[in-house]
């Protein structure tokens, strides 16, 4: 098993644990508009998922292999990655629809705390194809591999995607923004 599959379903149940979260009326959202007009987008493969699809940075793809266990909706790695961790996305739907940036950012901190995460910071919000975002940040530990998430919460049409971002503690906080912002950047609504 290799260290990002070790990773992955820790940030999971952080945020499943969202699950019992009221949800709020839908924000309505243009279909083609793309985040932050400032931020370049990221030009590696397309990643799709359930009436979405962003792109990721070059050398970042779907891996072969299969994580036991855990079944995102959209998933990417940096299949060059050489630190001994693979940096990674994933999306998973929110099963309580429409989660809040409010709601994420009291009961996704309390959820972060709750399952060991250290240094749990909110982020600014951003605005992902017409979606104001929370975005938490946090450090991890599984099974002796530590690593830091940022965590970004898109919503349209009464659904909130958990788009998650895994990265190996020597990512610069700059390096963690500049990838974030990039595959955030190129993300559609189908």
């Amino acid at each position: 098993m290799s260290r990002t599959t070790k990773s992955v379903p820790l940030v999971l149940v952080a945020l499943l644990a969202l699950a019992g979260c009221s949800s709020s009326p839908a924000v309505e959202a243009d279909p083609t508009d793309a985040a932050d007009p400032g931020t370049s987008a990221a030009t590696g493969d397309t990643i799709s998922g359930t009436g979405y699809s962003f792109q990721v940075p070059e050398g970042w793809g779907e891996p072969e292999q299969e994580i036991e266990g855990f079944d995102p909706d959209a998933f990417a790695a940096d299949l060059d990655d050489a630190d001994g961790f693979s940096d990674n996305v994933n999306v998973i739907l929110s099963p309580a629809g429409e989660v809040t940036p409010e709601q994420v950012e009291t009961l996704g901190v309390e959820e972060l705390e709750g399952v060991g995460a250290t240094d749990v910071e909110i982020g600014d919000r951003i605005t992902v194809a017409g979606s104001e975002s929370a975005h938490l940040s946090a450090a991890l530990a599984s099974e002796g591999t530590e690593y830091v998430v940022d965590q970004f919460y898109v919503t349209a049409d009464g659904q909130t995607y958990v788009v998650t971002f895994s990265f190996s503690p020597t990512v610069s906080d700059a390096d963690r923004d500049e990838i974030a912002e990039s595959v955030l950047a190129s993300w559609t609504w189908s």
